[in-house]
């Protein structure tokens, strides 16, 4: 959780690569993987509208106003099994001084790459990486990053003080992304017994277990802002 954002760290320049590179996406309609409804920034549709077979589904809501969070969020499995080639790369644009997706979620060890759509240059980087960043990224520039450490990054533009974007790195490859309502979906889980844990930006997280079986199993999460009580 990101409750603030830091003074620019220092960095280190990566080597720009060519703007074609091909990257796998991990947020794939719930049908195909464990990645599942899209995030409440970008809404395309609504995880009622799928599914069968083992998964967990609810919905996440902020207990101080009863509603989703506002920039969306994500529920992961912290011990679910990995799956080959799942999640194991983001390509994430700037667009129109934007990022995009808002929300990026990618498993441990993936690379994450950034792409400059924009006329204007870029320089993309985070509090949360020290000695990171992207260098200056001018139109259809792309420079890529290996993350190992699971937890959320906050993208940010040395140029652009009002960009922000997220990268959720969850340590599984079993995730569903809040749609606008706050419902998510975790498709094709097997069963067993997992912590699952809601994230949105700047809310403390919530982890609770959840048993799944052969099929649907709910879930739902509070998550409640700091210095608030039950």
């Amino acid at each position: 959780m990101i409750a603030t954002l830091c003074p620019q760290a220092s960095r280190a320049t990566l080597t720009l690569v060519a703007a074609g590179v091909a990257l796998g996406c991990s947020n794939a309609p719930p049908a195909a993987s464990p990645a599942s409804a899209p995030s409440a920034k970008s809404p395309e549709g609504s995880p009622k509208e799928s599914l069968s077979g083992p998964r967990i589904v609810g919905t996440v809501l902020v207990s101080s106003s009863g509603k989703p969070p506002v920039n969306g969020g994500v529920v992961y499995l912290e011990d679910a099994p990995r799956q080959p080639g799942v999640a194991a790369s983001v390509a994430i644009s700037v667009d129109h001084k934007e990022f995009s997706p808002f929300i990026s979620v990618m498993a441990t060890g993936g690379t994450a790459a950034f792409t400059n759509k924009d006329a204007l240059s870029h320089h993309v980087f985070s509090p949360d990486v020290p000695k990171w960043d992207t260098g200056y990224l001018n139109k259809n520039d792309t420079a890529s990053r290996t993350f190992d450490s699971p937890g959320a990054v906050a993208l940010l533009c040395n140029i652009h003080p009002e960009m922000l974007g997220y990268l959720l790195v969850i340590p599984s490859t079993y995730f569903g992304k809040l749609d606008a309502s706050g419902k998510f979906v975790i498709a094709g889980v097997p069963p067993g017994t997992y912590r699952a844990t809601a994230w949105a930006p700047r809310l403390p997280t919530t982890t609770q277990s959840v048993t799944v079986g052969t099929g649907a199993v709910t879930a739902n999460f509070d998550l409640r802002p700091s210095g608030t009580t039950n």
